[in-house]
């Protein structure tokens, strides 16, 4: 299952100090369902200000653009991506954000361009999904579905963005670096807790529902050691003089002495023992 938002009321929220600074990657899958206002689907803002931090957004009156968004007291620095999205079906965005002068989005594995403005974000307080908060208040909603929403420590390259728009988890791409990870359901369960270390579960506003997840390719449990190959350990040890072979009807023998068959007379008489 998918987390599903209304695009007026619902988000979900996380409220704490948060030491996130360059370089920072942001991504997730969302389904949006309308192309008619601004939406913020994964931010990480500074509440008491107006309009600071990092976030993604879905421009639907900007020519139905993705953007990763620099913001600063209301001032913004919006890298737009180059390609659109469509409405009601499943969409990979991912913002790269190296430093104060460079941002980049990717949708759904195609880059943009970086854009460059130098815009400084002070230490945010909030991560929240399908909104944006400042001054204590919450605008942006987004209407729609998101999942596998993950912010990772380093700026990723082309090619891992690549792998997340293919449907790879987040925890196959640079899992060493990921600072947090909620799947929003999928095999994970119906829940909205941080799925790497437990460190940034979020909390849900005015009820968002689940929906259908999308298709995500998840670490694979580790397959068992095969079982050590031990050869037994003969009942007779062998010595010059004693012969080992293979008799018919009667499977692998130990035969003592200087033969080079066994029968089924040494057999029945004890002479020879089954292994």
């Amino acid at each position: 299952m998918a987390r599903t938002f209304n695009g007026s009321t619902q988000f979900l929220r996380r409220a704490e100090a948060l030491n996130f600074t360059y370089p920072l990657t942001l991504a997730l899958w969302v389904y949006p369902q309308r192309s008619s206002l601004y939406e913020d689907v994964l931010c990480l803002a500074r509440s008491a200000d107006n309009s600071t931090g990092w976030f993604l957004q879905l421009r639907g009156p900007d020519g139905m653009k993705a953007a990763a968004v620099t913001a600063y007291q209301n001032t913004f620095a919006i890298a737009r991506s180059s390609t659109t999205f469509s409405l009601n079906r499943w969409c990979h965005l991912a913002g790269v954000f190296t430093g104060a002068n460079s941002r980049m989005v990717y949708l759904d594995g195609v880059a943009g361009s970086v854009e460059g403005t130098t815009l400084a974000v002070p230490t945010v307080d909030r991560i929240v999904i399908g909104a944006w908060e400042r001054q204590g208040s919450w605008m942006a909603y987004f209407a729609g579905y998101a999942a596998e929403a993950a912010v990772w420590k380093v700026a990723l390259n082309a090619s891992e963005i690549a792998q997340l728009a293919a449907g790879h988890s987040p925890l196959l791409v640079r899992p060493g670096d990921l600072i947090a990870y909620w799947p929003l359901g999928g095999p994970f369960g119906n829940d909205d807790r941080d799925h790497l270390a437990g460190l940034y579960d979020l909390t849900p506003f005015n009820s968002p529902g689940w929906t259908d997840h999308p298709s995500i390719n998840y670490p694979q449990p580790e397959p068992p050691a095969p079982l050590p190959t031990i050869r037994p350990t003969p009942r007779f040890p062998a010595v010059a003089g004693n012969v080992w072979t293979a008799t018919a009807g009667q499977g692998t023998v130990f035969c003592p002495g200087a033969v080079t068959g066994c029968s089924a007379g040494h057999v029945a008489a004890g002479v020879a023992r089954n292994l």
